[in-house]
């Protein structure tokens, strides 16, 4: 994992900076930011092993683009196509390009074979538009076909080959390709391991804001990984992080604000940090903030919040003794009120039926 990376060097770091102030938090939602996508496509994982699945376009909603009379179908129209769920469509103006040679149109055919959208899913199909694309240096193409790869899916893993066209990809400035080079140069393997080589990757990632590029390069300046000692650098990274939805950087970063450990401290931010991240899930987050609501720090005082929140980190693996000691002091109206509003806030992480205050002796 980049967060471990023995990083060798630390270049001049103002340009990285680039003197920028952080904002704070933006007000909670309940859908966590996203990172960037791939223009036209189903955006490529946060992971090395799948790909994200982006909410469905409904044809219903989404007419169908006509053609001005004499007009030849383009690959941008198959793209436009494939973006309002005319996927069958799509399929059938791309497929002619395809075998004429376009790449994007290869690209596109891989794409519906690659998670089968209108059609029956088939990697190896999929595999094998890519690199049609692939070999004219396509590097929407190069990308995705790494990413088969890298883990062995519809091709035979071969690491090295994915670091080649991970290389297509990164050249044309993709920062997750950019990333994924840097994970294989720390790694060794598909590449000769090179230390400087991944810090160079993963700089030039956080630079195009990959968010977890971000926080592997923040977590490096604050842990000190061989010679990277800059806390204020480091919550700089973080920070960026934190904005482009990585729920660990929220994490990281509201403790580095409730803290003031490479910024100044905000109790009030760290705690809308911790609330983004709890809601989406994340149980450390969902601890902390019960922490905030105990102690009326950063926020009021809100023993219902504070033992809700507790059930809920409890119940996802998250233990805390000296809360579990501090909710036993609570009045029963208190624990049932907390009870009723974790299981309401838990819909989407706990069966209904659980009782979160029970999920941990």
């Amino acid at each position: 994992m980049l967060a471990s990376l023995p990083f060798a060097g630390s270049p001049a770091i103002a340009q990285e900076a680039g003197g920028a102030s952080e904002a704070p938090a933006a007000p909670v939602t309940t859908q966590p930011l996203t990172g960037d996508t791939i223009e036209g496509l189903p955006p490529v994982a946060g992971d090395q092993s799948a790909f994200a699945q982006p909410s469905l376009p409904s044809p219903l909603t989404a007419p169908l683009p006509q053609l001005v009379e004499g007009e030849e179908p383009t690959t941008d129209l198959a793209y436009g196509l494939f973006q309002r769920g005319w996927y069958l469509t799509a399929l059938s103006i791309a497929t002619p390009l395809a075998e004429a040679g376009d790449a994007p149109a290869q690209t596109l055919l891989g794409v519906l074979h690659e998670t089968g959208y209108g059609i029956q899913q088939d990697k190896k199909k999929a595999a094998d538009w890519y690199k049609l694309a692939a070999a004219k240096n396509d590097p929407q193409a190069a990308l995705r076909l790494a990413q088969l790869y890298l883990v062995g899916d519809g091709v035979q893993q071969d690491k090295s080959r994915a670091a080649d066209l991970f290389d297509i990809a990164a050249k044309a400035g993709n920062p997750n390709a950019l990333y994924n080079l840097a994970i294989i140069y720390q790694e060794g393997d598909g590449r000769p391991y090179d230390a400087d080589k991944a810090l160079d990757y993963l700089r030039q990632s956080a630079q195009q804001n990959d968010p977890k590029a971000q926080y592997a390069l923040g977590l490096a300046y604050m842990e000190g990984l061989n010679g990277l000692n800059d806390p204020g650098l480091g919550a700089f990274w973080l920070g960026r992080a934190a904005r482009r939805g990585h729920t660990s950087a929220q994490v990281y970063y509201g403790i580095l604000r409730f803290q003031g450990r490479g910024v100044d401290v905000d109790q009030a931010e760290a705690a809308a940090w911790f609330e983004r991240a709890a809601a989406s899930g994340n149980p450390v987050a969902m601890n902390r903030l019960a922490k905030i609501y105990a102690y009326g720090a950063g926020r009021e005082q809100d023993l219902v919040k504070a033992a809700a929140w507790h059930y809920m980190a409890r119940a996802l693996g998250v233990d805390d003794l000296q809360l579990d000691d501090f909710v036993e002091t609570l009045p029963n109206e208190v624990l049932e009120a907390a009870r009723v509003e974790a299981e309401r806030n838990t819909a989407t992480l706990l069966p209904p039926s659980n009782d979160p205050s029970m999920a941990s002796p």
